[in-house]
């Protein structure tokens, strides 16, 4: 079964970490693609700086030459709360033969079970989880989700169910936060390290996050 690989988030800006988890993630599973699913109306924080239609174009600026990651605005066009679990079910209905693994950190993991019909989140996906420096699973949200039969020890084996398994990778160490990003921004600081050429110009063209 091929793997098609979800990682979602406001991209506001989409910036090199976020490049840099798709990459890794893609490359870590042989993904046969990664997914960017940028969220309209989130469910746990703020709304967007940024109109929809800017963070699509930035977010095609910053990909553009990676093949295997591609964005997908299920959510940005469509009206209510993006809900993570009725954006998987729509791809899942529109990839059948495909399995599906979402990528997120360990701060969003550790929450996990406070997301809209979260438990049915694992009946349609396994979890690829980044654990930054420092940060470990709580205590919690193991119990609640069952972490001890659902955490696998490779993401080779990630791949052997269609949904339900765990992955905690180790080795991404990258740390960069879109708000950082916009603080930097306000500033007038330079951030040609963090974000993309293109989007960096595209940031200035259009007078964004000032």
């Amino acid at each position: 079964m091929s793997h098609i690989g979800v990682l979602g988030g406001m991209f506001d800006p989409i910036h090199n970490g976020h490049v840099e988890v798709a990459k890794f993630a893609s490359e870590s599973l042989s993904l046969e693609m990664t997914k960017l699913i940028p969220c309209s109306i989130p469910n746990h924080r703020a709304e967007a700086v940024s109109s929809a239609d800017h963070r699509v174009a930035m977010l095609e600026l910053a990909i553009k030459d990676y093949e295997n990651l591609s964005i997908d605005p299920i959510e940005v066009y469509k009206d209510g709360i993006s809900y993570s679990v009725d954006t998987l079910r729509e791809l899942k209905a529109q990839n059948p033969e495909s399995g599906i693994v979402f990528i997120l950190g360990m701060d969003a993991f550790n929450n996990l079970n406070r997301w809209h019909k979260w438990e049915q989140l694992l009946q349609l996906c396994s979890l690829f989880v980044l654990a930054r420096s420092g940060e470990n699973v709580n205590y919690g949200i193991a119990t609640e989700i069952d972490l001890l039969n659902r955490k696998v020890d490779s993401g080779e084996t990630l791949l052997q169910k269609e949904a339900g398994s765990v992955f905690i990778s180790e080795e991404f160490n990258y740390e960069l936060s879109s708000t950082t990003v916009r603080s930097k921004l306000l500033l007038g600081e330079d951030l040609s390290q963090e974000l993309n050429e293109k989007v960096y110009s595209y940031i200035k063209k259009h007078n964004l996050y000032n």
